[in-house]
């Protein structure tokens, strides 16, 4: 994809098996994770680099441990130094795959089918040829052309003869596709129906019932026969052709161990040692212990730490605290989710120095007399890491619970041949930023809740709050999911947005760069 692509947008929107336009206007799918950090030699052939996998490897322990997979790895990024010979971290690309393949003559309406390597479209004698905007998707994640002969019924051996015609009206009755042998037509009324309740859709009403299993961003060897899922019409564009699937974590610094073994986290930190984690991850306990220490001679003027404590500092790095005082622990269990969030909320409720940590900074603030009422507690957040890795996607609806079967959802979605369980990876981006911790006062929530119970009752019904407690990224508890549960969880949404909308207008940031 050359440089047209931020490396975050790799993670959303424009990820594996996602859609991208390019600045000539032609859509390409974005190829799975089987070749990223390959680059190509001087006879042609794929070579892995093993300089830019060591350059993008990221670790986060809590984030792996959700997620089961071994490591993350930030996507390629792309330069050409014609002053440096070394080529290994250079002309990395992100591959992509023309999508769709059918494209029409914008002056004589000829549909014409190209292949997925086509870099170049014959110019034809008089007009253009441009994409064509409909495709077919599944809630499996398949997704292939559209099926243009079967559609009006025609029969006819080649792939040659259709004719697309657009009257120029305001619906898809105004789209007609013919084939000039057999005469066959049809317009595009209804192509892009689909009732999932139902299980009915405009193509299962033309005869054409199940999916393909094509997953082109996987190439030719990617499709999965059988798939066996009512197929849809879609429109390129559509939003629900496409729903990325990602997660974020913030790092958290151990806050509990004894001082010397936060030291030693204070020295691997900020330093690169994906390396060693890599080894150790691996089973090599002993490489990956002297990769440590070779990291830590540098820092240390004295003798070095014992290997057990080196070792204890590595495992506990980027964990958080979950016990201790100002720490909360949960009344009832609660999915593995609600405790990686958890995590978070007692490390940022709580002080952390620069002392403490490079990657987060936590400072206590004064609630000021007129909020004492509403909030207990206001932090600012100096520095904070975060890590968003893409673990997948959805087509058609988002799935009710997306880490249910991690990680083979995502390793057979996102590789055509997936890596084992001790190397597996997923794409992530890491980035620094600061904020607010803003903690409502426990009192205050259930004064409101207790003066509009009624109307809070009356709103939040139980066919509603079922709703709510069913969708996971909602962090729903495991037991006592009610009309108060639904109304707190409303109350600290709506203020966020409330105050996101605020924070837009005394920074000058758009909303869609805070969160």
């Amino acid at each position: 994809m050359g440089s047209e692509i931020r490396l975050g947008q790799l993670i959303a929107p424009f990820g594996p098996g996602g859609i991208y336009t390019d600045r000539n206007g032609v859509p390409n799918i974005i190829c799975g994770l089987d070749w990223w950090h390959y680059r190509v030699d001087e006879s042609g052939a794929p070579v892995e680099s093993s300089k830019s996998i060591n350059k993008s490897t990221i670790v986060e322990p809590r984030l792996s441990d959700l997620l089961r997979v071994s490591h993350f790895r930030q996507p390629p990024e792309y330069y050409y130094d014609r002053n440096n010979p070394d080529l290994e971290l250079q002309l990395l690309k992100i591959q992509s795959h023309r999508f769709p393949r059918w494209y029409f003559n914008n002056t004589s309406g000829e549909l014409k089918k190209f292949n997925y390597e086509s870099t170049r479209i014959d110019r034809p004698g008089k007009g253009l040829w441009k994409p064509v905007r409909f495709i077919t998707v599944c809630s499996l994640g398949h997704i292939d052309d559209f099926p243009w002969k079967r559609w009006i019924g025609c029969e006819c051996d080649s792939e040659n003869g259709l004719v697309l015609n657009d009257s120029g009206g305001v619906d898809l009755g105004s789209i007609k596709v013919r084939c000039k042998y057999c005469k066959k037509a049809k317009s595009m009324a209804g192509a892009t129906h689909v009732d999932r309740e139902e299980r009915t859709s405009g193509l299962q009403k033309a005869g054409i019932e199940h999916c393909t299993g094509e997953r082109p961003w996987l190439g030719r060897a990617g499709r999965e026969r059988d798939c066996g899922d009512l197929m849809a019409g879609a429109l390129i564009n559509q939003s629900n052709v496409y729903f990325s699937r990602t997660i974020s974590s913030i790092y958290l610094p151990d806050l509990e161990s004894d001082e010397s073994i936060r030291e030693i986290q204070g020295v691997l930190e900020p330093l690169n040692i994906t390396a060693a984690s890599i080894a150790i991850r691996l089973g090599d306990i002993e490489g990956g212990l002297g990769l440590l220490r070779v990291v830590l001679e540098k820092k240390y003027t004295g003798s070095l730490p014992s290997d057990e404590d080196i070792m204890t500092a590595y495992a506990s790095m980027g964990r958080g605290a979950l016990g201790g005082a100002g720490f909360q622990k949960p009344e009832c269990p609660e999915s593995d989710l609600l405790t990686f969030r958890r995590s978070e909320f007692n490390i940022l409720r709580n002080e952390v120095s620069a002392e403490d940590s490079s990657e987060l900074t936590v400072i206590p603030s004064a609630v000021p007399g007129g909020l004492a009422k509403w909030f207990a507690r206001i932090n600012l957040v100096e520095r904070l890491r975060e890590t968003r890795v893409f673990y997948g996607f959805d087509r058609l609806e988002r799935s009710d619970n997306p880490l249910e079967d991690m990680p083979d959802s995502a390793l057979n979605q996102l590789f055509l041949n997936p890596p084992g369980s001790d190397i597996s990876w997923l794409p992530a981006i890491k980035n620094y930023g600061e904020g607010i911790y803003i903690e409502l006062a426990e009192e205050a929530i259930n004064s409101w809740i207790n003066e509009n119970s009624d109307w809070l009752q009356k709103r939040y019904s139980p066919n509603f709050v079922g709703r709510m407690g069913n969708e996971a990224l909602l962090l729903p508890p495991n037991s006592n999911i009610d009309w108060q549960w639904a109304s707190r969880y409303q109350l600290v949404h709506t203020l966020s947005h409330v105050l996101i909308n605020q924070l837009v207008f005394e920074s000058g940031y758009s909303s869609a760069a805070l969160k």
